[in-house]
């Protein structure tokens, strides 16, 4: 499998070998379409070469569809421990226009099923800002998911990528967003609500109770080293000998990605190396991100000993 010659391959480049690990994600797309062996198989590799523990926050994403909802059982006995099921709306039309193949039904079904599979481990994902959507039915919608919820949820305000078939309706003036007002209206909704219902926000989209914040989403905000596996992934590693931190960006295309890996045991486009500035800038704005901030300790670390005012 060429997801485990990848794996192997970036694990030995950052030095990782050994290393306890933070957290692992299966994102980018729809990996519960994925067979549970190969999960598993994934989980394995990085068992066999690094500090893997029972503690380690394992999560897939899923999408609420009859199919990967029968899944589920059978990723967590192969090792998932946390899901991040994407609702997306409580509302069909939205569903519709987000271009999402589930019903709100499908979507409150599958997460009555998440939450007995991976109990106080299960997230939502909802997307506010739609389309002729008003804060009051922003306030219904997000009330009744949660009344519904686990112990975490991610609100996300909506964003028109380039190149999607939302993006050229927007283009067209087909699908208008709301007035930044009203989406601020919306955010301090959100906001106010969560606080409600015993969620406590402690990054700008996520809250969450019982102490259930994401683990992986927090290392991304407190700078920790991260390595993307598959085609178009993208990855952070410091160099452990000389320090320097550098992304990684892989190949886009699956077949390239599938046929490079092949030959040269990994799927790299291009690594760049970020300059000291381009590493604080870095740390400031993703730890302004969350409420746990940055300690000057964890910024002198990444940044040669230099201090935050330097």
């Amino acid at each position: 499998m060429a997801y485990l010659s990848e794996l192997s391959h970036f694990i030995q480049e950052a030095g990782f070998k050994n290393k306890k690990v933070h957290s692992v994600y299966f994102g980018g797309g729809t990996p519960s379409l994925a067979k549970p062996s190969n999960i598993e198989a994934i989980l394995n590799k990085i068992a066999c070469l690094c500090d893997l523990s029972l503690q380690t926050e394992i999560t897939i994403e899923a999408n609420p569809t009859s199919i990967e909802t029968e899944s589920l059982s059978n990723f967590q006995s192969v090792g998932i421990n946390r899901l991040s099921l994407g609702l997306q709306s409580l509302n069909d039309k939205a569903l519709t226009a987000l271009g999402r193949d589930h019903t709100s039904r499908e979507g409150l079904q599958a997460l009555e099923v998440a939450k007995k599979v991976f109990a106080g481990n299960v997230n939502i994902d909802l997307i506010f800002a739609r389309m002729n959507q008003t804060p009051e039915e922003w306030q219904k919608e997000l009330q009744h998911a949660l009344k519904l919820a686990d112990n975490h949820i991610s609100l996300y305000e909506l964003m028109v990528k380039s190149g999607t078939p939302l993006y050229n309706a927007y283009r067209q003036g087909k699908y208008i967003l709301p007035k930044p007002e009203k989406v601020a209206n919306m955010y301090e909704t959100a906001v106010k609500l969560s606080d409600r219902h015993g969620f406590v926000q402690y990054e700008v989209s996520n809250f969450m109770r019982n102490n259930k914040y994401s683990h992986h989403n927090s290392g991304y905000w407190a700078g920790l080293d991260y390595l993307g596996i598959g085609p178009g992934a993208h990855g952070r590693i410091t160099d452990p000998i000389s320090g320097i931190r550098k992304r990684m960006y892989n190949i886009l295309s699956p077949d390239e990605w599938m046929s490079q890996c092949k030959d040269t045991g990994h799927g790299l486009r291009k690594s760049v190396v970020l300059s000291l500035h381009e590493v604080k800038d870095e740390l400031i704005v993703f730890s302004l991100r969350s409420k746990m901030g940055m300690s000057c300790e964890q910024f002198r670390k990444f940044c040669g000993g230099q201090e935050l005012e330097e």
